[in-house]
């Protein structure tokens, strides 16, 4: 198979319909390249972007997805030996005005089959542990995504119908203020969501709560109390803690923005931080398990700032400071008593 000829021309002339058989199986068959399948979604959403023409109402695109989506559920995975060849779904040409109608949401449709929902849907920025991650959105807003996170971002209508983003960790945001004022929503599986117009904020994500964190502009965090929605406005320097339960966010003003933005040049700043604090931060950017088992240690605090190589390099750094030994049990490093 010679991949080098399946190029943005002849996928371009395969979104607009004008494929040969012979063109479709080759770029079926490009397409099992892991490699080659984000390079087929950029491709797709410019052309997309050009042919404004063959988009069709996006209430009638996204009514016909739900509709594909209940009439085909998700089929259990099967092996290699049962598995067939799969034929992303195009369809003959119809007369010209319907087929510019329906190009868009059958072209989503086909791709839901081959892909799956989530990846035709969203494109996900993502992150190992110990990694940090800078880019720039398409509506100009630049994101910054710490250690062990995931941001999931429209790839098709993001910035012209809609700038809302789902986020899975940690981000930071400096979001574009368009002319037309379009609202900028992160989204979490927590119970709460944050809207700005244009401003630079962070927003934490992952399952001990939630934090945001406003370093300029305004930000409004939307969140449920029991069955009431309700919403906070911040100001720069202000911090929200959301609870895990159903508590009251806390709110506090003037906060350190320096120390709590510190993972974006990875680095940990503390004042007088619980050593079990420091401990779950390792845990969530590096994903070192580690237990206290001397009693002692869970009143120590830790201040400083570190910027470590690894996570292993600040633990060794923890024990030369509080002077205690380091076991390891399988996958989890223990604290004991020298």
């Amino acid at each position: 198979m010679n991949t080098l000829s399946v190029n943005k021309a002849l996928l371009f002339q395969y979104f607009a319909g004008g494929a040969t058989p012979v063109q479709k199986r080759l770029i079926s068959e490009w397409l099992v390249q892991a490699e080659n399948q984000e390079t087929y979604f950029q491709w797709l959403a410019e052309w997309q972007a050009n042919s404004p023409h063959y988009l069709a109402d996006s209430s009638e695109r996204y009514e016909q997805y739900l509709q594909f989506m209940r009439e085909n559920p998700h089929r259990p995975e099967v092996s290699a030996d049962e598995a067939q060849p799969v034929q992303p779904t195009i369809p003959r040409p119809l007369r010209r005005r319907n087929w510019f109608i329906a190009a868009a949401s059958i072209t989503l449709l086909g791709l839901t089959a081959w892909f799956g929902r989530d990846a035709v849907t969203y494109k996900t920025y993502d992150t190992a542990y110990g990694e940090t991650k800078a880019f720039r959105l398409t509506d100009g807003t630049q994101v910054t995504l710490n250690a062990n996170s995931s941001l999931k971002v429209p790839r098709f209508g993001f910035g012209s119908e809609t700038r809302e983003v789902v986020l899975s960790g940690e981000a930071f945001f400096n979001v574009t203020h368009t002319i037309d004022n379009k609202r900028f929503m992160v989204k979490t599986d927590e119970n709460f969501e944050v809207m700005v117009l244009g401003t630079e904020f962070s927003v934490y994500t992952r399952r001990k709560g939630g934090k945001v964190l406003l370093k300029k502009g305004k930000v409004h965090v939307l969140f449920s109390e029991g069955k009431q929605k309700k919403e906070l406005i911040m100001h720069p320097g202000d911090l929200i803690t959301m609870p895990k339960s159903d508590a009251r966010p806390v709110l506090k003003t003037n906060a350190d923005t320096k120390m709590l933005t510190a993972w974006m040049g990875n680095r940990f700043v503390f004042d007088k931080t619980p050593l079990s604090e420091v401990l779950n931060q390792l845990r969530e950017r590096y994903g070192i398990q580690v237990e206290i088992k001397e009693e002692k240690f869970t009143t120590r605090t830790v201040s400083g700032t570190f910027q470590p190589q690894s996570g292993e390099e600040l633990l060794m750094l923890l024990s030369e400071l509080f002077d205690f030994r380091l076991s390891r049990t399988g996958d989890t490093y223990l604290i004991l008593q020298k």
